[in-house]
């Protein structure tokens, strides 16, 4: 489990061309987690995938998917990632808050039970490109946002 966090951290964290500090992260909000809904009746399900420039498309088969309540602490770690800013490493306590799936081999995935509310669904997807010097490592973290309701289906495409 500690490794699937460190992934995390790797995947927002990745990708990101000249970074840029934040200006600004507080400490983790513990009451604000505490007091999340746990449980609903709401699903979501989606994608995980990437175009290539060449229009090739690359599936996150396998790649472990995060569904993470939008509160000011993980909206700080969104925007960082929009803005290709670097960002102090999630605390775990965040994303043991978080539900977790595995994406299947056409990178589709399925949370169920889930609260109404806000939420980063959170992925990668990684392969490998021949170069001139070897193989070079292509794709990286992907996060969009979602909106849940109880009783209905959110479906999502985890891609940019």
């Amino acid at each position: 489990m500690k490794g699937f966090f460190a992934v995390l951290s790797f995947l927002l964290l990745a990708g990101c061309v000249q970074p840029q500090p934040m200006q600004y992260f507080g400490g983790f909000p513990e009451q604000t987690y505490l007091e999340l809904p746990k449980s609903g009746t709401g699903t979501v399900t989606g994608q995980v995938f990437l175009r290539t420039v060449g229009g090739d498309v690359k599936y996150g088969a396998g790649s472990p998917v995060l569904l993470l309540q939008e509160t000011d602490y993980m909206q700080q770690f969104y925007l960082a990632w929009l803005g290709n800013k670097r960002a102090p490493e999630i605390d775990s306590r965040a994303l043991s808050a978080g539900l977790k799936a595995q994406a299947n081999g056409s990178g589709e995935f399925t949370f169920t039970n889930v609260p109404p509310g806000d939420y980063y669904v959170v992925s990668q997807v990684t392969w490998g490109a021949q170069t001139s010097y070897g193989l070079s490592n292509q794709g990286g973290s992907i996060m969009v946002r979602a909106t849940v309701a109880d009783d209905s289906v959110t479906t999502v495409m985890v891609t940019k």
